[in-house]
């Protein structure tokens, strides 16, 4: 769990909170997003329906502990786009220079040595309005 908005977050998680499991988390929100007829296919067009999501939560006035595990799937998913059209990979925060800003301890290394925070976008989306597929083009680009 870790400070975010207006409260304090309380994930339920079914395994650790590791950067070897961020892809089983991501495919995990896939069935479950299957199975309420959302189509999840790790395509970059599959994040505008995720950007929509949000927007309608974010309309609704829905504040992030209220649908953390939401937007950790959300956030694990992002990421798991980026890492099957990059070369990318999942690792653990500690040591990296998202070490004291990423909310979550695991993150992104990026071919060209960068580091990327996609676990924690979907809740700066809800929090500002940013988009998912504008962060996976920027940060595959």
């Amino acid at each position: 769990m870790a400070a975010q908005d207006d409260g304090e977050l309380q994930l339920q998680l079914t395994r650790p909170l590791v950067a070897e499991n961020a892809s089983l988390f991501a495919a995990d929100f896939v069935e479950q997003g299957r199975s309420q007829g959302i189509p999840l296919d790790y395509s970059p067009g599959s994040l505008t329906v995720l950007d929509q999501i949000i927007g309608s939560l974010r309309a609704e006035g829905v504040r992030a502990p209220q649908v953390a595990d939401v937007l950790f799937g959300f956030g694990c998913y992002l990421g798991e786009t980026v890492v099957r059209a990059a070369d990318a990979r999942w690792v653990s925060a500690e040591g990296t220079s998202l070490a004291t800003i990423s909310v979550f301890p695991i993150v992104l290394r990026l071919a060209d040595g960068r580091y990327s925070d996609p676990v924690g976008q979907p809740f700066a989306a809800l929090l500002s309005g940013q988009s998912l597929a504008s962060f996976y083009t920027d940060t595959v680009s």
